[in-house]
């Protein structure tokens, strides 16, 4: 398409020099134009340039240009000859004309290299994106498949405390871990989830947790904002909850704020074995990778202990 509207131009600019002009200059230059830009773009740039070979690239486009010049040039008098009927004598020296051309054509060598070195560099970027994308993917799973078994084995314990007690509560609670689990395990197949879903199973999982602690044990947790239009990376909050639990938690506070685009989520607990809590384990060592790979430079983390209080404060950049 692009030659032909070219060719068509061509002869809209030269058609003041009469028909036979029209017809030889297109269907034999630009024939050589376009000969040489598919031999450099098909062929010398990526077996010769590319692989740094450049004195064979100049030598073999010299010696093509050269070729088709000196076959253009009396190819192109003799048809016009042949369609006027009589013989068009030269403007311009045969020499002229073979310094004119081969100058020309070397400037289809450089639109070829500045075209092709455009579309390489655009499709390497593609494929760089696509390897980071499939490696981003892969790595998101393993963090995801590590998740599973971790908060199983956590939740287990509070049946196993529940057990111990024969509290006739244990039935409710298994039924409370069925729910977390089918979300563990098929829904955070998704790349994303609504947020509001993902809130409901932070309430099911602290549902567990009352159930296995004594019915004095203050735990706190409020969503403030609009939760219906947002989506979010699934099972991300959950360590964050899952954390306030460990070690001993003597309280439970957690708050979630949606305004402005932004998720805000604060925790607080109290701990009796802060040198344990401190380097917050699989869980949140899990989340600060996750939270690097799907919001690079939009989110902060911040998790800090003092005079026996754990806190953690997440904020990120919804959708």
């Amino acid at each position: 398409m692009a030659w032909l509207l070219y060719a068509v131009l061509a002869i809209y600019v030269n058609h003041y020099q009469g028909v036979d002009f029209v017809v030889g200059h297109p269907s034999i230059y630009i024939f050589a134009q376009a000969i040489i830009f598919y031999a450099n773009y098909s062929y010398f740039i990526p077996s010769l340039l590319a692989r740094k070979k450049v004195l064979l690239f100049v030598l073999a486009n010299m010696l093509c240009i050269a070729g088709l010049v000196a076959i253009a040039i009396p190819f192109y008098h003799g048809l016009r000859n042949w369609y006027s009927g009589s013989s068009i004598p030269f403007h311009m020296s045969y020499s002229e004309q073979f310094i004119l051309r081969f100058f020309e054509l070397l400037l289809f060598v450089l639109f070829a290299c500045i075209i092709r070195f455009t579309v390489d560099w655009f499709s390497f970027q593609q494929k760089t994106r696509n390897m980071e994308n499939v490696q981003l993917k892969t790595e998101l799973a393993y963090l995801r498949s590590q998740l599973n078994p971790h908060f199983l084995f956590n939740t287990l314990n509070a049946l196993y405390a529940l057990s111990l007690r024969q509290s006739t509560e244990t039935p409710g609670g298994i039924m409370q871990l069925s729910q977390l689990m089918r979300y563990a395990l098929y829904e955070t197949a998704e790349e994303r989830v609504k947020l509001s879903r993902e809130l409901e199973m932070i309430e099911n999982f602290l549902q567990l947790q009352r159930l296995r602690l004594p019915l004095d044990f203050p735990i706190q947790y409020e969503v403030r904002g609009a939760i219906d239009d947002h989506t979010i990376e699934p099972f991300l909050l959950m360590p964050l909850v899952e954390n306030v639990f460990k070690h001993g938690a003597e309280f439970a506070a957690i708050t979630v704020t949606i305004a402005d685009n932004a998720l805000r989520v604060q925790t607080h607990n109290g701990v009796q074995s802060p040198a344990r809590n401190e380097a917050g384990g699989i869980g949140l060592t899990n989340l600060r990778k996750r939270l690097s790979l799907l919001y690079p430079d939009k989110h902060f983390f911040l998790l800090e202990e003092n005079a026996g209080c754990f806190q953690t404060t997440l904020s990120l950049t919804l959708n």
